[in-house]
Parts: C-alpha cells; sequence; structure tokens
C-alpha cells in the first residue's frame, strides 16, 4: 500500500510539472525602445549615473564613455568634463546599457577631453 502511494504520488507530481504552462515570451521593453534596463517606463539617466551628477542632475544631461572600459565614465557638470573611476558593479552595468545607444550626432557643447581613445557621449532629456 505504501509503495502504490508513493509510485500515485510520484505520477501526479510529474504530470503537474509536464502540463505546466511555460512562461510566456514577452519582448524586452529596453530592445524595443533602445533605453537601458529599468529606464523603459520611466526615461531620463539610469539612478546610478544620476547619483554620480552630485545632488541635482541637469535638464540635459551629458555622458561620455570609452566602449573599451565600463568602470569610468566622464559626465559634464557645471560645463566641464568631470571623470568618476572605479565605479560599482551596479553603476557598470549601466554603463555597459549604454554600449547599445545610439552616440550623439554631432559634438558635445563643451569639447571632450583629449585622450587616446575615442570616447561616445550620450545625451539624456
Amino acid at each position: 500500500m505504501r509503495q502504490l502511494s508513493t509510485v500515485l504520488i510520484a505520477a501526479l507530481v510529474i504530470s503537474g510539472a509536464a502540463l505546466a504552462k511555460p512562461p510566456a515570451n514577452k519582448p524586452d521593453k529596453a530592445h524595443e525602445t533602445g533605453t537601458p534596463p529599468g529606464l523603459a517606463k520611466k526615461g531620463g539617466v539610469p539612478p546610478g549615473l544620476a547619483k554620480k551628477f552630485g545632488t541635482t542632475v541637469p535638464a540635459t544631461a551629458y555622458i561620455a564613455f570609452d566602449p573599451r572600459h565600463d568602470d569610468r565614465a566622464w559626465f559634464l557638470i557645471d560645463n566641464r568634463w568631470v571623470l568618476r573611476q572605479n565605479l560599482e558593479p551596479p553603476v557598470r552595468a549601466e554603463v555597459r546599457g549604454l554600449f547599445t545607444l545610439p552616440p550623439l550626432p554631432g559634438p558635445p557643447p563643451i569639447p571632450l577631453p583629449r585622450l587616446d581613445a575615442p570616447l561616445r557621449v550620450i545625451r539624456f532629456g
């Protein structure tokens, strides 16, 4: 009797798992709109990067980065470019999310610092 009940319970569990509906493949909003993850609904500067601007984020925010490095970014603060290095892992993920966005079509309002590597500039706002 004990073996029969064990077999019945195992059969019910297996059949329940087999009949379960697979998750629906919803399209990712970030890929549809070209915005980084977490901003598909809100818009604006990603929260981790917004903190790097200081107490207030400008209405039009510019961020420049080297696509080869996700641990640093340049921020246009008070009409000058400020380098922020050694970014935390969540902020680095936000920088990697910027890699897929199209760069600024023209030059930024303030010339970029002269570096060996070409910087990509993204504008928010």
